[in-house]
């Protein structure tokens, strides 16, 4: 009966420490944003002690961007035309996209026990025009400017945020990751806030 209660006891502790080892433990989850002109992806992977445990990843459909057939005569208006909506249209989307993961770097932010590292904001864009293209760099620039000091305030270490012109090609890509570096039950409500962020949006 002692070595029943003995045991007993004994099992009781170990997991007892094993939870708290558990709850102690610091889980890392890395966030990716991939943020293109028809389509927009995201990926989370959530490292426990160094190892991959979990993976999230969506992306969704690329947008057709078949044309029905027009005569020759008109066929150069429609084209530039449509060519000039779905530019106007790619742009509000992508600037809605760039508002979902900066609100979501936002939410991390003010969460005392997590950690926010390396911060990556790369951005590509072209217009096929060199001029246009500058100036175009130089727009995205001032707007990633005005937010760095921000951003350096979020961060725990050195934010990487940089523009690539594509001057030979008509492109607008946005890349957006970090890292969040937090306990075992912090993880846990970060996780909810993440999925509830992404059904809302």
């Amino acid at each position: 009966m002692r070595l029943f209660i003995v045991l007993s006891g004994l099992s009781v502790g170990l997991l007892i420490l094993l939870i708290l080892f558990i709850l102690k433990s610091t889980l890392t989850l890395r966030v990716k944003y991939l943020i293109g002109m028809h389509h927009f992806e995201w990926k989370a992977d959530l490292y426990f002690r160094k190892r991959k445990i979990f993976t999230f990843h969506s992306e969704t459909p690329r947008k057709k961007t078949g044309r029905k057939p027009s005569s020759k005569k008109n066929e150069n208006k429609n084209i530039f035309q449509n060519e000039e909506k779905q530019t106007t249209d790619q742009a509000a989307s992508l600037y809605k996209q760039l508002e979902k993961g900066v609100d979501f770097l936002r939410t991390g932010q003010h969460d005392q026990h997590i950690q926010i590292t390396q911060v990556v904001w790369v951005t590509t864009c072209g217009t096929g025009d060199a001029a246009e293209t500058a100036m175009l760099c130089g727009l995205i620039w001032t707007v990633k400017a005005s937010l760095l000091p921000w951003v350096n305030a979020m961060s725990s270490d050195h934010p990487r945020i940089n523009v690539v012109p594509a001057y030979q090609r008509k492109c607008l890509n946005s890349a957006l990751s970090c890292m969040f570096q937090m306990r075992f039950g912090d993880a846990i409500a970060m996780i909810r806030k993440l999925r509830s962020q992404l059904k809302e949006g």
